[in-house]
């Protein structure tokens, strides 16, 4: 059965940062609002207000399970939308209790998803949007409510190309922009946490994606935590190339297509 799409259209904008995408000139944050499917076109001249932000339980330093080499089955792969109020989060299918617990909206109030590597018994496994990447961990089957999605995406650092598909189905693919050899672009398998429409800064073009990626090796970017993201651009020379800060610029009217097609979840595989 086809799953709804749930991009709700955010009635404040929203402040934060994506990890070294853009130029490094502008110290600006990364004004957003949510996407509607289709997204509507939009112009403002005042002043975003920010919203309070959820909270992560603080849990260790590091998040002590991870699997670099994750391997998952699909298509249809398995997504997980938070239906509780404040999940908990298990380092082990067996621990008594969780080491850390998440709200159900993100720290930026959206909604908070998560890609499923397994489960054990009533625990789904599922990847975490934290640090280290390959971070994975377990959540309660009855604290989420699981479907399917088929579409996916790959990209090749070496080739510097995005691959989408819907099950067997290509349904889009060109060259991309990936992270120079001080800030490469990580490998790993990694999925969409947001959708947003950049409010004025360009340089992320009309349309960006975050991921549950963070960059290995900036641990802060102009106010943020080294997200990764994939987005557009305003500069179409760079695409092809192997110029960001660690993020994927993808042309314009490739993310729009993106932006209109692909659920939060979406799995996001990065190779060499």
């Amino acid at each position: 059965m086809a799953r709804r799409h749930w991009l709700l259209l955010l009635p404040a904008l929203l402040l934060v940062v994506l990890a070294g995408c853009g130029q490094a000139a502008p110290e600006l944050p990364l004004y957003r609002a949510m996407v509607e499917q289709p997204a509507p076109t939009t112009t403002t001249t005042t002043t975003p207000p920010q919203v309070e932000a959820q909270s992560v339980s603080r849990g260790p330093d590091v998040w002590p399970v991870v699997d670099r080499n994750i391997q998952l089955a699909g298509p249809p792969f398995r997504v997980a939308d938070v239906i509780v109020p404040k999940i908990g989060v298990y380092d082990s299918p067996t621990a008594p209790t969780p080491l850390i617990s998440m709200d159900r909206k993100t720290e930026h109030g959206l909604a908070r998803v998560f890609l499923v590597a397994g489960q054990d018994g009533d625990r789904l496994k599922v990847l975490l949007p934290v640090r280290p990447n390959g971070s994975v961990g377990w959540v309660r089957a009855s604290d989420v409510d699981a479907y399917d999605v088929d579409y996916w995406i790959r990209v090749s650092t070496s080739a510097r190309q995005i691959t989408v598909g819907n099950a067997d189905q290509i349904v889009l693919q060109e060259p991309v922009a990936v992270g120079t050899g001080g800030t490469p672009t990580p490998l790993g398998t990694f999925y969409l946490t947001e959708v947003v429409r950049p409010i004025w800064q360009p340089y992320y073009g009309p349309y960006a994606y975050t991921t549950s990626a963070h960059s290995d090796v900036l641990h802060s970017f102009m106010g943020g935590d080294g997200t990764v993201g994939l987005h557009g651009t305003n500069e179409a020379g760079s695409i092809g190339r192997a110029v960001s800060h660690g993020c994927i610029r993808m042309s314009n009217s490739g993310i729009t297509k993106l932006a209109s097609m692909l659920p939060l979840g979406t799995p996001l595989f990065v190779g060499p």
